[in-house]
């Protein structure tokens, strides 16, 4: 099996050395890799150009954004599989072999994960990293999954081309991947999840970097569901996890408000409004647990200021959930 692996970058003069680095010395014969420029400001040319014949460099002149720059660096593949990896996503030591063992005539796709370890000091990186390590690896319980996420994800050439690609309608990097997968499966296609296939992340998030990310994320997230619901794309998941794996930051997000609410009502006289709060913050303690532990003992200090970072992210989705509903509703009066 040859692959041909596209890395799409946007000013990534910062990173592409060391993703470069990691996926070079690994490539078989006959093995491709492109990177795909999506107008850069920065060095990102030169440093590919450092690599001679190596490497190849396409300048997307597709719609701006994650969703063009893959497809423009897909149309220039040449193997029956495609390996699409950000410019900031470092595959651990012996992937390529991983890769080889994963392929069967019944699977399309190939999803690895993030490893546990987080780049610098912040408690934002690591909350956002293990966040996604430990969904991959504790939450979610089928090596067959619903979603994709292209920081290393492999798809058959051909059901790539079936399917159209990815849609270039999403501006910036938000759920064209989740949009894509859902069009997959919908043609039959098959992904699987291989915990074996670490990769490191290397960006970097100050706490407000983060808020605003994960905001854009769930209003986006909560976009392509109301596509789905109005029957204008596949299967009712945005992730790759299923619901029901989901079902503890569902049920945190719904309870957490409670604490809140509870509290208002103790502060108007009302002593119910104690038990609402303490009731909530039971609920949300049993439902956390089990993450917050793993956090801690991953991340000592750092894993505990994690803790209270998830506070406001569990926050976030009823409001953006109710922003959704509010645009759904204004949509339908219009």
């Amino acid at each position: 099996m040859n692959v041909s692996v596209i890395i799409p970058a946007h000013n990534a003069a910062d990173t592409l050395t060391v993703v470069l680095d990691a996926v070079l010395p690994e490539l078989h014969e006959g093995d491709q890799i492109i990177v795909a420029d999506d107008r850069s400001e920065d060095a990102t040319g030169s440093v590919v150009r450092t690599r001679g014949e190596d490497v190849e460099y396409v300048r997307s002149h597709n719609s701006p954004g994650a969703a063009g720059t893959r497809n423009a660096g897909a149309a220039f593949a040449q193997n029956e599989w495609l390996l699409f990896l950000d410019s900031d996503a470092v595959p651990e030591k012996g992937w390529r072999c991983i890769l080889d063992s994963m392929v069967r005539p019944d699977i399309h796709g190939i999803q690895g994960i993030y490893d546990s370890k987080a780049p610098g000091r912040n408690a934002a990186t690591f909350y956002k990293n293990y966040y996604y390590h430990y969904t991959f690896t504790r939450r979610i319980r089928n090596s067959e999954i619903m979603g994709c996420a292209t920081f290393f994800f492999a798809v058959r050439k051909d059901m790539f081309e079936r399917t159209g690609g990815f849609d270039e309608s999403f501006s910036g990097a938000t759920v064209e991947d989740a949009e894509f997968a859902s069009r997959l499966i919908g043609a039959g296609g098959r992904i699987i999840l291989v915990p074996e296939l670490l990769v490191h992340h290397l960006r970097e998030y100050s706490f407000r970097e983060l808020m605003g990310y994960e905001w854009k994320m769930m209003r986006a997230k909560m976009g392509l569901i109301s596509r789905r619901g109005s029957g204008k794309a596949g299967s009712l998941t945005v992730s790759m996890a299923r619901p029901s794996e989901m079902k503890a930051v569902l049920a945190s997000s719904l309870f957490i408000w409670l604490l809140p609410t509870g509290l208002l009502l103790l502060l108007l006289g009302m002593e119910a409004g104690a038990w609402i709060a303490l009731a909530s913050a039971a609920a949300v303690l049993s439902l956390q647990l089990a993450f917050w532990l793993s956090m801690i003992a991953e991340g000592g200090w750092k894993g505990v200021k994690a803790v209270l970072i998830s506070i406001p992210d569990l926050l976030m989705l009823v409001p953006v959930g109710m922003l959704a509903l509010f645009g759904r509703w204004r949509g339908a009066r219009s």
